[in-house]
């Protein structure tokens, strides 16, 4: 359960460090007072998307921390063993850092983490249910997702549908192309052959163009190549004075000179290689004085090469582009010979796709029937606890053809009066009826997938009087297993808290700050008088906020609950 929240420099909150315990805490204070304020910082800590503009005016950056208590979150434990985060204690700390420039940061017990990944471990520890969620059950497209957490033994199964569907749409997409291929197998055999043919014909090897033009460049220059080449092995080894002949002179003065300087033994070695040198360098001019260049049957040859070449380049944009090109029609060729084998492997593929599609669909259409009715009698059980002794809620579900969620289409249908058939929640359900309904959905979904903390935020919207006092001792019961924060402008909710936290507005120099700090109970009864009578609170007020908050203890209520 959240044991801890510290808000720093976020939105219009300066610093707020409030502790948390177990059983129901009501977060009280005016209309405005920044209430949600705290919440959508809790939302943060947890990974949600956030926006540098919710960092407080002249901070540097906000910071968030939720410590929670982990000991009875088996699933949390894993999932941080699974992902190698530090853990050695039976607290865990969420932690997001929002600077005023740049992108925000997400933490797990000070180890970086990818805000997707804590979204998935928040899940694990925390329900948060904002303003604006009860609405979402009026779109029916939101029930199958909140009826599977209850219907399925865990996300993995939709998981594993989604992806089963998957395979079977891309099958079906890799089939049908073929097939279209198939129709226009002709046209595409002939076009991928011209371009093969064209390619193939020429043969182009890579770097090719560039060993040609060099080659014709040499050839071209002719006369002045073989002046150069001549010249070059005249002056190194064949001329009467070459350098090769000078040289050798030279080693037989020093050799007379090593009789008066043993020294001399090093000249005389590297003279030698130099003989050595000039002679290979003579021979590889050589080859360019002697090399036979100028039959111009080669040459034409190779200008007619090089012209080839380049009708590639032009049309393919490079050499390198045409030797790949000639692969890919190769392969593409191969495949429209063989589209009919194609064809038939790609059915079977789309056969076995579909039926695994069909099989899981199948598995889980029938706990999703299965699962129906417990959950509609738990839905409707809660409904006549909290004022609406005749209501019934059932879950629809009809067969619709695969897809992505299987084989039903799920819609709450909700009949609040006596004798009238269930209908589309969408269709007749007021605010204080849907109030009741989320309140009814929470309570059997967490007693199936107990998260350990509960966060309502006006989820008694539309609700007043007697019904408000039910529905909030519907979240008493909720409390006895599962730690509750709520915001509430109801008394008769509130006085029903274990612990309170008043949250105020003050404005000073211009400047707006949002504070909250826990309250005891004898604090808490004016804080619920003012939601009897306004901001005047008299004794009359008083009085009844009191006999409001005279109640069972939690430790009364659970021992009631387990007799």
């Amino acid at each position: 359960m959240l044991r801890r929240l510290t808000i720093h420099g976020f939105a219009l909150i300066d610093s707020i460090d409030l502790d948390f315990h177990s059983g129901m805490t009501a977060l009280l204070g005016e209309t405005g007072a920044g209430k949600s304020i705290i919440i959508d910082a809790l939302a943060a800590a947890m990974g949600e998307r956030v926006s540098a503009e919710l960092v407080r005016k002249g901070a540097r950056k906000a910071v968030i921390e939720a410590t929670f208590d982990v000991r009875s979150r088996d699933a949390a434990a894993a999932f941080i063993r699974e992902h190698e985060w530090q853990w050695d204690s039976d607290e865990l700390v969420l932690r997001r850092e929002i600077p005023s420039s740049g992108a925000s940061r997400c933490f797990v017990n000070d180890t970086p983490a990818q805000s997707a990944l804590v979204r998935e471990l928040s899940a694990l520890l925390i329900d948060v249910h904002g303003q604006h969620d009860t609405h979402g059950l009026l779109s029916p497209a939101h029930h199958i997702g909140a009826f599977d957490a209850f219907a399925l033994e865990s996300d993995a199964d939709r998981e594993v549908m989604s992806l089963r569907w998957k395979e079977l749409v891309d099958a079906r997409r890799h089939r049908d192309d073929l097939v279209r291929r198939s129709l226009d197998a002709d046209a595409d055999r002939a076009r991928l052959q011209f371009i093969h043919d064209e390619i193939a014909s020429i043969s182009p090897l890579p770097g090719e163009d560039e060993q040609i033009g060099a080659e014709l460049r040499r050839i071209e220059a002719g006369e002045h190549v073989l002046t150069l080449a001549n010249s070059a092995r005249e002056e190194l080894y064949t001329a009467d004075t070459s350098a090769y002949d000078l040289i050798r002179q030279a080693v037989e003065a020093v050799r007379q000179l090593r009789q008066y300087d043993p020294s001399m033994d090093g000249v005389i070695t590297d003279l030698e290689s130099a003989m050595i040198v000039c002679k290979e360098a003579a021979a590889s001019v050589s080859l360019l004085a002697d090399a036979d260049d100028r039959d111009p049957q080669r040459l034409e040859d190779m200008r007619q090469r090089q012209a080839a070449l380049q009708r590639l380049i032009r049309k393919y944009g490079s050499l390198d582009n045409a030797i790949t090109k000639l692969a890919t029609v190769s392969a593409e060729l191969h495949v429209v010979e063989h589209l009919d084998d194609a064809v038939r492997e790609a059915d079977m593929l789309v056969q076995n796709a579909e039926q695994l599609a069909k099989g899981l669909a199948t598995e889980i259409s029938k706990r999703r029937r299965s699962a129906a009715v417990v959950f509609g009698e738990m839905v409707t059980l809660s409904l006549q606890e909290m004022g609406m002794p005749a209501a019934v809620f059932h879950v629809g579900i009809e067969p619709v053809e695969l897809g992505p969620s299987g084989i039903d289409r799920v819609e709450f249908m909700f009949a609040p009066n006596p004798g009238e058939p269930p209908r589309a929640l969408s269709k007749i359900a007021s605010g204080g009826e849907l109030s009741r309904v989320m309140l009814s959905l929470k309570r059997a979904l967490l007693q199936k997938i107990p998260t350990g903390t509960v966060v309502l935020d006006e989820i008694d919207t539309g609700i007043s009087g007697r019904v408000a006092r039910t529905v909030g001792q519907v979240m008493q019961q909720i409390a006895v297993n599962q730690q509750v924060i709520c915001i509430t402008h109801l008394p008769q909710i509130a006085s029903l808290a274990d612990q309170f936290v008043r949250v105020t507005k003050s404005s000073d120099n211009g400047t707006t700050t949002v504070t909250a700090a826990a309250i005891d109970p004898v604090q808490a009864q004016h804080d619920v008088a003012m939601l009897l009578s306004g901001t005047d609170v008299t004794d009359a007020a008083l009085a009844g906020a009191k006999e409001l908050m005279q109640r069972p203890s939690l430790s009364a209520r659970s021992t009631r609950k387990g007799a």
